[in-house]
């Protein structure tokens, strides 16, 4: 009898501790699990069974599975089935899935749809609101400071186009100007552009001559996804001055979570 007790306790004790599997995890609504074992089903060669899990990761909101399973299907071929969950991959902004949409239409000979997506593609990742802060160094001396606020959606011709607010200051002038701008992305990372500035003087010198500030900018951006951007160029307005800038921008989210830590 003590014996059968003892084999009772150590089987009920191996049930208790044994680890679920990745299949057990799946189907307890962890995406991670679904993806994972997708990937060892595949390295199985069991395709059907990877594209399931895949499948069931991807309609969890795993951006990374959808892109999996979209890629997998066009490797065999399924263009018609690939095209659903790499849309949905390319919907959260993923520049891998919006490039490999582009490969599909190129697979089925659509080349105008196929450079729509590599036209997207170059900007899909970038924040859609971003802060900026920037340095000026005016011609005529001192130093200045600027913040933007810029707001460029893939609406706005794919973030080619950008509005915002600007205020800026040196030891000469000051003012807060709405602002319209456009950046050619040359690379995901790389994009020249122009801007245009119009806003009231906050100055009495300044805004007793002109009240309105005109002015434009020139300069380049080195893009670090949608964490932000690297910013420099020059700058000119109506009222003679000449600067150079350098600018930081970052997401408005990671800004937000910048200022709560300080």
């Amino acid at each position: 009898m003590p014996c059968l007790l003892t084999v009772a306790c150590v089987t009920t004790m191996n049930e208790v501790t044994r680890a679920p599997t990745l299949q057990e995890k799946c189907d307890g609504g962890s995406a991670w699990a679904c993806e994972t074992w997708g990937q060892e089903l595949l390295a199985d060669h069991r395709t059907e069974e990877a594209d399931r899990a895949f499948g069931l990761a991807c309609s969890m909101g795993s951006t990374s599975a959808c892109l999996k399973q979209g890629k997998d299907r066009m490797t065999r071929g399924d263009l018609d089935g690939a095209e659903q969950p790499l849309r949905k991959a390319r919907d959260a902004e993923s520049e891998e899935a919006t490039l490999a949409l582009a490969d599909l239409h190129d697979a089925r000979g659509d080349a105008a749809g196929a450079a729509h997506y590599r036209y997207e593609a170059l900007s899909i990742d970038k924040s859609t609101t971003e802060f900026a802060f920037g340095w000026r160094v005016p011609f005529d001396g001192g130093m200045g400071l600027a913040l933007d606020v810029n707001v460029q959606p893939m609406g706005l011709k794919a973030r080619r186009l950008v509005l915002g607010l600007n205020a800026s200051a040196d030891p000469k002038r000051a003012s807060l100007n709405a602002t319209v701008g456009y950046q050619h992305f040359v690379t995901s990372w790389f994009a020249p552009y122009t801007r245009a500035l119009v806003g009231p003087y906050l100055d009495v010198a300044n805004s007793r001559r002109n009240p309105i500030n005109l002015g434009a900018e020139v300069g380049m951006k080195f893009f670090a996804g949608p964490i932000g951007h690297l910013g420099t160029g020059f700058g000119t307005s109506l009222d003679g001055s000449t600067y150079y800038f350098l600018e930081a921008g970052l997401d408005w989210v990671l800004t937000l979570v910048v200022l709560a830590h300080m």
